[in-house]
C-alpha cells in the first residue's frame, strides 16, 4: 500500500472518531495496514480491522543490547516506530526488523508514539521521560520540532484532523494536557487538572477524555480546551479510556473498573477487581458487547459493557500491565484478544469466551501492548527484544 493510500485511510478513521457515536455501531477500528497510535484509534478501542488465523509463527525477533522497551510499537507504511528506555527512537522495517533510522536523545521513551494522518506532514510524534515532545520526519528521523512540558510523558500522543489543520494532544505528568499544531508544535491551548496525566487522550463525540491521577475522568472540548464535565472515580489511574456507543471504559489503581456515560457524563456502573487490592494498569479493548482488560491480579478479564458483570477471566502467569489487542479471526465472525504479561508469555484467547487459542513464551516481560499491521503482530519486551509474528503460510 502506498504512503498516500494509508494516510487517506487513517484520515478517514480519525475524522470518524470526531462524530457522535451511533447506537449499535461497531467500535472504531484501526485499518488493517497500520497501527498509528497506542490504542490504534482515537476512541482508544484497541481494535484492528485485521483478520488473522491462529496459530501464529515467529517471523523474526531482534534483541538490542543494554536497553529495554515499555512502549507499544506503532506501525505504518511497512515501518515500526518505537522508542527505548535508553534514549533512542527507532524506525524498523516491518518485514525484516532491519533498522531504517535511529535518533539518539538524552533520556528514554516510556510511551508510544503517534503517526500523523496528514499526507502533507509525514511525522511521528513522541514524548520522553523529561517531558520533551518531538516530531520526527517519518522517512529520515530528522527532528522537525520540539515542545517542552515540565515532567515525564507517560502516554502516547493523539493526533486529530480538524478544520484548521492537524493537531497533537499530549498529556504530561505536570498535570497539563496540551493541544499543539502538528505543523510546527505551536500551542493552541492547554488544560491543567489536579494531578498527573499518564494516559493517552481519547477522542470521541467531539470531546477529549482524560482519566487522571487526580481521581476524575475529565471531559474537555477538543476545540477550545475547556472542561465540560468531570466524573469522580475511586482514585488515580494512568490507563487510556476506551470509548464506544456513548460510554467510556477504564480501570484504576484502586482495582475498580468503570463504565461511564458520555452525555450526560455520569457513572453507570463500577466493578471491583477479581483479586482484592490489584490495580488496573492495562487499558481496555472493546470486543462485541465486552470491555476486556488486563489485571495486575495475573489475569485478563472481560466485563459486560451494559452492566459491568464479569463474563470471563483468563488466568495468566504474570501481571498484565500491557493493553490487549483485538483482531478478527478468519474463520467466521469471531474475534481474538492478544496480550503479553510480566512473565514474558504472549496469549491469544477467544474474545467472547476467554478460551485459549494460542500462546508463546517469549521471555522478558511486556508492559507495552501489541500492534498489528499488514498481517503481522509486533510486541516489544523489557529485555530489549522486538518480536514479530504472522499466521502460518499454510493457514
Amino acid at each position: 500500500m502506498s504512503p498516500m493510500n494509508w494516510l487517506a485511510i487513517l484520515s478517514l478513521t480519525a475524522m470518524s472518531a470526531l462524530t457522535a457515536p451511533r447506537a449499535g455501531a461497531e467500535p472504531a477500528e484501526a485499518p488493517a495496514a497500520a497501527w498509528p497510535m497506542m490504542r490504534g484509534t482515537l476512541a482508544g478501542t484497541g481494535r484492528s480491522a485485521a483478520r488473522l488465523s491462529f496459530p501464529l509463527v515467529e517471523v523474526w525477533h531482534r534483541s538490542l543490547d543494554k536497553t529495554a522497551f515499555e512502549a507499544t510499537p506503532v506501525i505504518a507504511a511497512g515501518t515500526i516506530y518505537l522508542g527505548d528506555l535508553d534514549g533512542r527512537f527507532h524506525a524498523f522495517a516491518l518485514d525484516t526488523g532491519e533498522t531504517r533510522w535511529t535518533a539518539a536523545t538524552n533520556v528514554g521513551f516510556p510511551a508510544a508514539a503517534a503517526i500523523s494522518t496528514d499526507a502533507a506532514l509525514p511525522l511521528v510524534v513522541v514524548g520522553d521521560a523529561e517531558g520533551i515532545v518531538r516530531a520526527f520526519d517519518a522517512a529520515s528521523g530528522n527532528v522537525r520540532w520540539e515542545y517542552r512540558t515540565e515532567a515525564e510523558i507517560s502516554g502516547g500522543p493523539t493526533i486529530i484532523a480538524t478544520a484548521g489543520g492537524s493537531r497533537v494532544l499530549v498529556g504530561s505528568q505536570d498535570a497539563t494536557l496540551s493541544c499543539l499544531r502538528l505543523a510546527d508544535g505551536t500551542v493552541e491551548w492547554t488544560h491543567e487538572i489536579g494531578d498527573q496525566i499518564r494516559c493517552s487522550p481519547t477522542v470521541a463525540a467531539g470531546v477529549v477524555f482524560v482519566a487522571g491521577c487526580d481521581g476524575s475522568l475529565h471531559v474537555i472540548d477538543v476545540v477550545t480546551g475547556k472542561e465540560t464535565a468531570a466524573v469522580p472515580i475511586d482514585g488515580p489511574t494512568g490507563t487510556t479510556p476506551a470509548a464506544h456507543d456513548g460510554r467510556i471504559f477504564f480501570g484504576t489503581e484502586g482495582g475498580i473498573f468503570y463504565g461511564i456515560d458520555i452525555a450526560p457524563a455520569r457513572e453507570v456502573w463500577k466493578t471491583a477487581a477479581g483479586v482484592k487490592g490489584r490495580a488496573y494498569r492495562s487499558s481496555a479493548a472493546i470486543a462485541g458487547d465486552l470491555a476486556i482488560v488486563g489485571s495486575r491480579g495475573r489475569a485478563v478479564e472481560a466485563f459486560s459493557r451494559a452492566d459491568g458483570v464479569q463474563r470471563w477471566r483468563h488466568p495468566m502467569r504474570g501481571r498484565v500491565d500491557a493493553s490487549p489487542l483485538v483482531v478478527h479471526l478468519e474463520d467466521g465472525d469471531r474475534e481474538a484478544v492478544l496480550v503479553g504479561d510480566s512473565a514474558g508469555r504472549i496469549v491469544a484467547v477467544d474474545a467472547a469466551t476467554g478460551a485459549p487459542i494460542w500462546e508463546f513464551d517469549a521471555g522478558g516481560d511486556f508492559v507495552g501492548g501489541a500492534a498489528v499491521a499488514d498481517g503481522r503482530i509486533v510486541l516489544a519486551s523489557g529485555d530489549g527484544t522486538i518480536w514479530c509474528f504472522a499466521q502460518s503460510p499454510e493457514e
